[in-house]
């Protein structure tokens, strides 16, 4: 497309493209590709600059290149050792640890995406977070059964926002053996080599320095549970906090301590139970007593985000259509699909008799009058046909649970939209969300995020380092320019989402 567009092979506003494209080869498991493309990026930024002009692009195209050489073997400056370290090719989601530790706090997400739209949408704002250096992911780990599809669609929404340096590892099952579909690519998702969240994870957090990640838990716990059991000490001394989207409660009662001879003596216990009706507590409420009761233990403060504050911010279904027209991308598209059909298909199962099959594991209480309650919208009975859904559908509202979730790895969205409650266990500092403050404001942050993300994917904006210090007129987030004539170009990407009711 650029090619075409420049009428030029060799034109120098290529070069971002192809140094995207060379990490996007390199993500997928194709370093051979990645180092041919990252070559021609330099041979082209040669032919038309001069000996130190564009110095900082040439400078990472050189260190782009000498990475994929390090992951194919073909980098005599590494010894040997190293080097047949990074020949197995599941190693090219770990990019190198300097990269990824930098620009905003650290943090490892452990998602359901393909679960719920919400899901997908919380990448999308993490996108948004991560350019503006506020949040920097280091790691998505894709936990609940299917997990090895649920990773490979994490890898395609994260390749399609423009992130392809975010390692993305296979988790647990989550606690469920059922096989949920998902709304994958057919072919190209199954050619994908990804690394066990088991193993990637305590590679990131070795790197990293001391009480500096946070842990985002948009699903079940199991993945953090069997962290903390394999890796104890690595937890406590690398992660810095935790944030949950579940459901706990603060608990005071009195318990009795025995003391030498036979006497007891009563004591008053503070600690945070887990809310098991909470769809991510309730896959494996073990895993999730376990990591409360570690993070109490151990001093690691968490945040809780309950299912109310979500009911407290609705988010319009209508947004989500205007998003997939103004942003044009192939994700938007599918996140408005996928949760629009979900819905539908919601419709039709409330309104089967409670002792149908078809409901699934829908509740008995789940009937038309729940359904407009839950989604707030007002369904005339004797309206039919596809006008009468349409209309409806419109008005309808969902709940961005995760979106929130990730929002409150930011203190200072969390103190401005959540006002959490603070409960003080042996010193240290838990929070609980339960209400949203300036409901609309949060709304219009988080369309916001959703418009800026998708709107830098379709450009092709590359992420630039804090430490890269060049001058306004030689450095342009929004693309190059040579000799004062200025070129632009869009480059699309695609994701796939689904949504099922799952939260419900």
């Amino acid at each position: 497309i650029c090619e075409s567009a420049f009428q030029k092979k060799d034109h120098a506003n290529i070069i971002p493209n192809l140094l995207v494209y060379g990490d996007i080869l390199c993500s997928v498991g194709e370093p051979n590709k990645a180092l041919e493309t990252l070559k021609k990026a330099e041979e082209i930024h040669n032919s038309n600059f001069k000996p130190g002009q564009k110095h900082a692009q040439l400078e990472r195209c050189k260190q782009k290149i000498k990475k994929v050489k390090r992951i194919i073997g073909d980098d005599t400056s590494h010894d040997s050792s190293h080097s047949s370290t990074f020949n197995d090719p599941t190693t090219t989601e770990i990019t190198e640890i300097t990269e990824i530790m930098s620009g905003g706090t650290p943090l490892i997400v452990f998602t359901d995406v393909g679960k719920d739209v919400d899901d997908a949408i919380a990448l999308v704002v993490l996108a948004c977070l991560k350019r503006m250096f506020v949040l920097n992911p280091v790691a998505v780990i894709a936990t609940l059964s299917p997990q090895e599809e649920r990773a490979r669609l994490a890898r395609v929404v994260l390749d399609s926002l423009g992130l392809p340096d975010v390692p993305v590892g296979i988790g647990t099952d989550g606690g469920s053996k059922d096989s949920v579909e998902l709304h994958c690519f057919a072919s190209e998702e199954k050619q994908l080599k990804l690394l066990h969240g088991s193993v990637l994870v305590p590679r990131i957090l070795t790197e990293a320095e001391p009480k500096s990640v946070t842990l985002l838990c948009l699903a079940n716990t199991k993945d953090v549970s069997q962290l903390i059991l394999k890796h104890p000490d690595l937890f406590s001394a690398k992660v810095k906090n935790v944030v949950i989207m579940g459901g706990a409660f603060y608990s005071e009662r009195m318990k009795n301590v025995v003391i030498m001879g036979g006497a007891f003596y009563s004591e008053r216990s503070e600690r945070l139970e887990i809310d098991e009706s909470a769809y991510n507590n309730n896959c494996e409420p073990a895993a999730a007593r376990m990591l409360y009761l570690e993070c109490q233990n151990r001093g690691i403060p968490t945040t809780t985000i309950n299912r109310t504050a979500a009911y407290d911010c609705p988010f319009a279904i209508s947004k989500l259509n205007n998003l997939q027209l103004k942003c044009n991308h192939l994700l938007a598209s599918e996140i408005h699909e996928a949760n629009t059909n979900a819905i539908l298909n919601l419709w039709k199962k409330v309104n089967m008799p409670a002792w149908m099959r078809g409901r699934g594991k829908l509740p008995a209480r789940c009937d038309r009058e729940w359904f407009s309650n839950f989604f707030q919208v007002q369904i005339d009975d004797d309206a039919a046909g596809p006008a009468a859904t349409d209309s409806w559908l419109q008005s309808a509202n969902i709940y961005l649970y995760d979106a929130l979730a990730t929002l409150n790895c930011v203190e200072a969205y969390q103190e401005l939209y959540f006002c959490p409650k603070r409960h003080v266990i042996d010193g240290t500092v838990h929070k609980l969300v339960e209400r949203v403050a300036h409901k609309e404001a949060l709304v219009a942050e988080i369309d916001g995020f959703l418009h800026e993300s998708f709107r830098l994917a379709m450009e092709g904006t590359a992420l630039t380092t804090l430490k890269t210090k060049t001058s306004d007129a030689e450095e342009s987030v929004n693309g190059d320019h040579l000799d004062g004539k200025e070129e632009k170009t869009q480059n699309g990407g695609n994701g796939k989402s689904h949504h099922s009711m799952d939260h419900v």
